[in-house]
């Protein structure tokens, strides 16, 4: 509950007239009209709204400060934000080498895109893709399909290890030629069914693994600094990238560098092809793989698309060199307006012109929060494209008689985010004339695909969000203080897919029946399909990892898996007259199946509880709430191979549910009979 504002003044416009004309006998005795006719009351009147105002605004938190509070929480309003995506590049003939910050455009697009590094387009063309084990299966149609999840979710998609990956099962790339001269940089881009997830754990992986650098920078021998691991390391899984040699031997790739973290996150696959590229392998193509070396993978990782000559685009096209906005008059809030907009807030580069004289030390802000009077600095508005300088409080007065000339890039919000196939070629602006030698050919030569939309367009964030933005980051748990923060720390360690955890105090896994002091234990489950998905040991020790810095310095702390309870459930069915008495067994199982799923079950849908008991009114209602269902009799329940019993089934607080094979039988009176799985045991 939010404290009450404090009211420092509440006096209304009636009340500030009425105390106004109260002091008329006393301060002025010849005044004696009062009437609302006379000039004086007039302007008696204007004082008081004027102070009514006044008051109004004393009451008010301004802008300025909301933002002063954000930034000691570590928020700030976002400017309008760019829109990115990958896009695949190839080309009819020889190699090309393309620079950084290369333009790109569709037929009638209205946006331009610009990369974000140097790429070179190899002559290859991917025309096989393989899957799996010794026999790997051929996915090269789902890798050229795209993928619609409102349609089917699992369109479009495959395997790259297969339904259970073990060591050496791999994802083959088979393509009709060799890469290209040996060390030539080659860029493969992966994507996963969620792209746009994909990116938020990234960025979570990302700040984890610069807090452990900068901890271990700070506290750790520089040799044991050294040691960490990698943000792009899988924590369970190892995997290799390697090429068919002439020898007919599979090679490590030179130089690669992957951050798909074993093919589980959207993400680039970068190497120097090497000097022995040679067919064979699993087919007559020219072949480079992903092998699995060891681990395993709580559920097979799927893929949407893996295509080669990637690079990153953004909506941000810079300008072709300085444009002049005018001259100053070295007044106060002078205003300028840029030819384009809206602009991107940070690209903007101001430079003042005098004779041969030229000045670059102003720099841009988005507001006047932190600009002192002599600070040179001005005001960005991104959406319309408008500079303002200082007035000498806030921000310096720009000199007189100086051109004002600026470079900025144009792009943000939420025209970015296009459809996929918008961007189809180069644009042929003068940016890309000037940058690109021989640019008639080379846009003649390549063609670019854009796979998948854009993502990340978006309007400035309004002063109100990042308030709310705020308020959700400082609620977010950081320590083990409570059970309930360390279950909700458990299924936020960043690239370890935590779909449900529980914490239980003063258990110790090894002696669960006895209680352990200052013990806490945290019971995991992954995201994974199936009616009793386990956690490897990577992924514990993983969890772990993450939660042992934040835990009480007291508290020893253990992760562990659930222990799963088969429920058997067994039942008769009494059927209405008009139903389908034959189809109630196979529903009723289908039924118990959602009910005890661990992700998806559960009174909520949200997944059964950890250590929650099975209650027999609670199984009753399920089946009778199938339609055709009359009445539930004989209903028994049955935990693992113990003996059918006709009340509730109690768990330890470790223990999980799965849904096992029940015994469920359908009767309509003076009808048949129609049962499900094996006899029925108790009545």
């Amino acid at each position: 509950m939010s404290l009450p504002l404090p009211v420092l003044d509440s006096r209304t416009f009636a009340q500030l007239v009425a105390e106004g004309t109260a002091q008329l006998p006393r301060l002025a005795p010849g005044w004696t009209d009062y009437n609302a006719s006379d000039p004086g009351i007039t302007l008696l009147e204007l004082f008081a709204w004027l102070s009514e105002q006044n008051l109004y605004r004393t009451d008010r938190v301004p802008d300025e400060m909301v933002r002063a509070f954000l930034r000691l929480a570590g928020i700030a309003p976002l400017p309008p934000q760019v829109a990115r995506t990958v896009v695949l590049l190839a080309t009819s003939g020889s190699a090309l080498s393309l620079p950084d910050r290369v333009q790109i455009a569709g037929d009638g697009a209205t946006v331009t895109f610009e990369t974000t590094g140097t790429v070179t387009v190899s002559p290859a063309t991917l025309v096989q893709v393989l899957a799996g084990g010794d026999a790997p299966d051929d996915v090269t149609a789902d890798n050229a399909r795209p993928f619609d999840a409102a349609s089917d979710p699992l369109a479009g998609t495959f395997l790259p290890f297969g339904a259970a990956p073990r060591p050496d099962d791999a994802l083959y790339l088979g393509f009709d030629a060799a890469l290209g001269a040996a060390g030539t940089p080659v860029a493969l881009h992966v994507w996963t069914t969620t792209p746009v997830q994909d990116a938020a754990t990234r960025a979570a992986l990302i700040a984890e693994w610069q807090a452990e650098n900068d901890a271990a920078a700070r506290d750790c021998p520089p040799a044991l600094a050294a040691c960490l691991p990698d943000w792009r390391r899988h924590y369970s899984v190892t995997t290799a990238w390697e090429f068919h040699g002439a020898d007919g031997a599979w090679h490590a790739l030179p130089d690669a560098e992957d951050e798909t973290r074993a093919l589980t996150l959207t993400g680039f696959v970068r190497f120097t092809v090497p000097a022995a590229h040679a067919p064979g392998g699993p087919g007559a193509h020219c072949f480079i793989r992903c092998r699995l070396v060891r681990g395993a993978f709580e559920c097979p990782p799927r893929l949407d698309l893996v295509g080669i000559n990637a690079v990153q685009a953004e909506h941000a096209a810079s300008i072709a060199g300085p444009e002049l906005l005018g001259v100053s008059a070295g007044h106060a809030w002078e205003t300028y307006a840029t030819a384009s907009s809206p602009v991107v807030a940070g690209s903007t580069r101001l430079t003042l012109r005098k004779g041969v004289q030229t000045d670059t030390e102003w720099s841009e802000t988005l507001n006047w929060d932190l600009t002192g009077p002599h600070d040179r600095h001005y005001r960005l508005d991104p959406e319309r494209g408008r500079i303002v300088s200082g007035n000498g409080m806030r921000g310096a007065v720009l000199p007189a008689g100086w051109q004002v000339l600026c470079d900025y890039r144009v792009g943000g919000g939420v025209a970015g985010n296009v459809a996929p196939g918008t961007l189809t070629r180069l644009a042929g602006t003068a940016w890309n004339t000037a940058l690109i030698p021989g640019f008639a050919a080379v846009a003649a030569a390549l063609s670019v695909s854009q796979p998948l939309a854009t993502a990340g367009g978006a309007a400035a964030e309004a002063l109100p969000s990042a308030e709310a933005r705020a308020v959700a980051a400082l609620s977010e748990p950081t320590r083990t203080v409570t059970l309930t923060d360390a279950a909700a720390l458990a299924r936020a360690v960043p690239g370890v897919p935590v779909a449900c955890a529980a914490a239980f105090p003063n258990m110790h896994p090894a002696v669960p029946c006895f209680t352990a002091d200052g013990c806490v234990t945290v019971v995991v489950v992954p995201d994974c399909a199936g009616p009793a998905p386990m956690p490897t040991q990577g992924m514990l020790d993983a969890v772990a990892r993450y939660l042992r810095p934040r835990r009480p310095v007291t508290t020893e702390l253990h992760v562990i898996a659930p222990t799963y309870v088969t429920i058997t459930v067994m039942a008769t069915l009494q059927a209405t007259t008009a139903s389908n008495a034959a189809l109630l067994p196979a529903r009723a199982q289908a039924a118990l199946d959602r009910l005890f799923s661990p992700l998806g079950g559960g009174a909520s849908g949200a997944g059964w509880p950890i250590g929650r008991s099975v209650y027999r009114t609670e199984i009753m209602a399920a089946l009778a709430a199938l339609p055709g269902v009359l009445t539930v009799t004989d209903l028994s329940l049955q935990s693992g191979d113990a003996s059918p019993v006709c009340g509730n089934i109690a768990l330890c607080d470790t223990d999980l549910v799965r849904s096992g094979a029940h015994a469920i039988v359908a009767t309509v009176a003076g009808t048949a009979t129609f049962s499900r799985s094996r006899e029925r045991e108790c009545s």
